[in-house]
């Protein structure tokens, strides 16, 4: 049996099922958008990633606003888990975390995570207390190496080739200090319980001020490294597809204004740039 509709009931009709198409689609979008939630690392390390109460999860730094605004204009949607460096790299390889910033590119961690088409650079530097008339006269990392200062850094970090072949080679043995997080480095440093720590220099500035200690602790002329920081994606929970469409949207933000303007707030915040 045929069904004969006039035309108003045929527009009805029509609409009707335009409608239903549309909102077919939009399920559709927006089911597509729950599904997108990556998991963020972060950890108190600012200028990079701090907690803030009145940013979006209560997180904010300029890594992590990168990484918001490029999933925000992704579609996706952000999810935030603090925990310290080493174990965010195994979480990382399992898949338990998706995203991490500041990584250095190592052919270890190529194995299990992507890396972003660009990076972050901010060397790596060696900071000890003032006044230290020896560490004034350091121009390398075999100065240190050669004197009897005791170092501090943090647990899975490296730093550089200079630093990862010292330890390799056995010459800082029982004179390195390894910690989970670097606020500790910087009251062991305060407290004479290390001579020099390693640290990204904006980083290092940023927490002296913070923590209150301008004047007691500087930097030194040794630079461990100057190669960039990137964020990487885990292999075993991101496919390369989207890391792609990642780099695309990453690589855009990295040329607007609205990036200078805020990597300059978060310097202003802690002191850094007038």
């Amino acid at each position: 049996m045929l069904l004969s509709l006039k035309a108003p009931a045929l527009a009805r009709a029509l609409c009707l099922g335009g409608g239903l198409v549309l909102s077919s689609m939009l399920l559709t979008q927006q089911a597509t958008a729950a599904e997108c939630v990556k998991t963020f690392r972060w950890t108190e390390d600012p200028p990079y990633t701090y907690a803030a109460a009145e940013a979006p999860g209560g997180v904010s730094g300029i890594s992590t606003d990168i990484v918001r605004t490029v999933l925000m204009r992704m579609g996706c949607e952000i999810r935030y888990v603090d925990m310290p460096w080493a174990r965010a790299l195994s979480a990382l390889k399992s898949g338990h975390v998706d995203i991490v910033s500041g990584a250095f590119d190592t052919p270890e961690r190529r194995t299990f995570a992507h890396y972003t088409s660009q990076g972050d650079t901010s060397p790596n530097v060696i900071f000890v207390r003032a006044g230290d008339d020896q560490a004034a006269a350091w121009k390398t990392f075999a100065d240190l190496l050669d004197s009897d200062h005791f170092l501090g850094g943090q647990i899975g970090v490296n730093y550089g080739p200079e630093y990862q072949q010292a330890r390799e080679e056995g010459v800082l043995e029982g004179r390195l200090t390894l910690v989970p997080n670097r606020v500790l480095l910087w009251q062991m440093l305060d407290r004479d319980r290390v001579d020099a720590i390693a640290a990204s220099y904006l980083t290092g500035l940023m927490e002296i001020s913070t923590l209150g200690f301008q004047g007691r602790i500087v930097r030194t002329s040794i630079e461990l490294s100057s190669d960039p920081a990137y964020i990487i994606f885990s292999k075993a929970s991101v496919d390369a597809a989207f890391v792609e469409r990642f780099n695309d949207f990453h690589e855009a933000y990295l040329r607007s204004e609205h990036f200078q303007e805020m990597v300059d707030s978060h310097a202003k915040a802690f002191g850094v740039l007038e």
